[in-house]
């Protein structure tokens, strides 16, 4: 492989910095029309002078054992990298749905962020929110959140 198709994450041999947390524990959400944060979904991060890297890209992945419920039902889901959206973005978090009374599915997303690097300290707190767009219930259990850190070292594939 030439130089210049080198993968600059690992070109310097720093491999990935990696956070894991989980939860076994049912919730359920049974309030439409506000964004709410999962409990326990958080994995602290910052980024700049003094943390780990000055800039880096995060990718979080997420997945459950869902409950959807009410007929018809929508859940949306999304990840926030220091309280602003990950990538992909759009104005449709659709998670999970349901045309029967309740059911039940293990479902995954992933969303990434780049923070380009930068002394000043910021805030690149990985946190999961959740949605009841309509329905009577969004539940979550047996819950993982992944986040992957690659530390910015510039330049492309």
């Amino acid at each position: 492989m030439s130089d210049a198709l080198k993968d600059p994450i690992h070109a310097s041999g720093q491999l990935p910095r990696v956070a894991v947390i989980w939860n076994s524990d049912r919730y359920e959400l049974t309030t439409k029309g506000n964004w709410v944060d999962l409990p326990g979904a958080v994995i602290p991060a910052q980024v700049g002078q003094g943390t780990p890297s000055l800039g880096g890209l995060f990718v979080a992945t997420f997945t459950a054992e869902t409950l959807i419920g009410g007929q018809p039902s929508t859940g949306s889901l999304d990840i926030t990298f220091g309280g602003q959206d990950g990538h992909p973005q759009s104005n449709n978090h659709r998670y999970a749905t349901a045309q029967s009374s309740e059911e039940w599915g293990s479902l995954t997303t992933i969303r990434a962020f780049e923070y380009p690097p930068e002394a000043t300290v910021r805030d690149a707190t990985i946190k999961v929110k959740v949605h009841l767009g309509s329905g009577t219930v969004f539940g979550f259990q047996n819950w993982l959140l992944k986040v992957e850190r690659y530390p910015y070292e510039g330049g492309g594939f």
